[in-house]
């Protein structure tokens, strides 16, 4: 009897023991506490700086690091959870992570503290592809709602420590900055190995019984694709580039809101504002747009997001020019609203163009590609940028980028992806958790 007849007509309680939705929270809660790493940058950047008396290009590279690091991790953590599940790789991640984080505490040793935050950074990456893909497979018939959830996640983590920096008077002694570096070490330490014991990858094959999906909603074909096989489909080098396009437009504006907003005169209060609306509004934006994509289809919403979200940071540039403060706030808070879909629709777009089988890799090497080489011009390039020609120059580049990038979705609505890929459930995970036959996730052999 196969696999996918053995788990036919059963439920995520018979499988599990419990439901699918604590796999889901347990994702959640382990994409949570990562959040730090990059949404809360912008307001502990300077903090780091002013103690160790590091210049703003030592803590732009530590930034351009972290994206470039965590996004190389997605895809040996991607490869890594297709071959053993998502629990134990999530557990030994949880404590690298925090390692990473715990590494700002060992300054003034620039060089130290770059190595242990890289590490960290890269095992990052581990913890997202495990949560963006385990919860995906475990809700194929609200992929666009759950994972926008757990998506958001990554942005609302930030918020409380964004508001605890940012209430540290100046005067204050180190050690106050430092003590939310400790709470942040020890929150990352501890959740990730308690999340672990929850996540599990579903039976292959495996719908929520009476689940039929809907016709818009539907693969372009029924194939299951290895990381070669996808690798040989233009769709995918389309997606890599629009994915490059729009992570380096926004990473470009939202690691440095707070001196962005303070380059046009703005009180501090619009920089603690618009930090701290753009973790809500990233959150918001993974979720809420990713419910959108369960209507009106993956391709247009990405269209849509990605233009809109373009715009709006130009938007946000001549809000500053003109000294409009309660304007740049909104348009910079909007632009990252829609610029963060790009974190919940991308890993839904490798799912129903490739199947579910080899998910963790094919989704870890779009990442590590486009996000690597986008977080490259979102910190290091537009430093350079800023330095030579300001931040009305350089963030009005990353708009015309953003636009860029959804107007290249646009062929993916006529031609998506239909030939090149195994049968489906030639390769899918087994009862416990594991997929079988792991050669293939990497084998080209067939499908040609």
């Amino acid at each position: 009897m196969s696999e996918t007849t053995r788990h036919s007509g059963k439920t995520d309680k018979d499988i599990l023991g419990y439901s699918r939705y604590r796999v889901v929270t347990a994702a959640f809660f382990a994409m949570l506490v990562i959040s730090p790493f990059e949404y809360a940058w912008s307001s502990i950047s300077g903090k780091i700086g002013a103690v160790y008396g590091w210049s703003d290009s030592q803590t732009s590279t530590m930034f351009s690091l972290f994206v470039v690091f965590q996004a190389i991790g997605m895809l040996p953590g991607g490869l890594l959870r297709d071959r053993f599940g998502p629990r134990w790789t999530t557990a030994l991640a949880g404590v690298l992570s925090a390692l990473g984080i715990f590494s700002v505490t060992l300054g003034p040793n620039y060089d130290l503290v770059l190595v242990l935050w890289c590490i960290g950074s890269f095992f990052t990456g581990f913890i997202y592809n495990d949560a963006v893909t385990t919860g995906n497979k475990w809700f194929p018939d609200r992929r666009g709602l759950m994972t926008g959830i757990i998506a958001g996640a990554f942005s609302w983590g930030s918020i409380p420590f964004i508001f605890w920096t940012r209430a540290i008077p100046e005067s204050a002694p180190e050690s106050e900055f430092f003590t939310v570096i400790y709470v942040m070490t020890a929150v990352l330490l501890v959740v990730p190995l308690v999340a672990a014991v929850f996540l599990k990858d579903p039976p292959k094959g495996w719908a929520p019984p009476r689940w039929k999906p809907k016709k818009a909603a539907g693969r372009p074909n029924d194939r299951e694709f290895t990381l070669f096989q996808a690798l040989r489909t233009w769709q995918l080098w389309a997606l890599i580039v629009s994915f490059m396009l729009i992570s380096g437009a926004g990473l470009a504006g939202m690691s440095r809101i707070v001196v962005y907003s303070s380059s046009f005169g703005f009180a501090a209060a619009a920089g603690t504002a618009a930090a701290a609306g753009i973790s809500i509004a990233n959150g918001l934006g993974k979720l809420g747009l990713g419910w959108v994509s369960e209507r009106v289809g993956l391709e247009n919403t990405m269209i849509g997001s990605f233009v809109l979200s373009g715009l709006l940071l130009l938007g946000s540039v001549v809000a500053g020019t003109v000294g409009g403060e309660l304007l740049f706030i909104v348009t910079a808070i909007l632009s990252i609203f829609f610029w963060a879909s790009l974190f919940s629709l991308f890993p839904i777009t490798i799912g129903k163009y490739y199947g579910n089988a080899a998910a963790g890799a094919n989704y870890g090497l779009l990442y590590a590609i486009a996000k690597g080489t986008g977080g490259v011009y979102g910190g290091i390039l537009t430093a350079v940028l800023i330095s030579n020609h300001g931040f009305s120059f350089s963030m009005s580049i990353a708009g015309i980028l953003a636009i860029v990038a959804g107007l290249l979705i646009i062929p993916l609505k006529f031609f998506p992806v239909r030939r090149r890929g195994r049968e489906t459930g030639a390769q899918e995970p087994a009862d416990d958790g594991r997929p079988v036959a792991t050669h293939a996730l990497l084998n080209d052999s067939e499908g040609r």
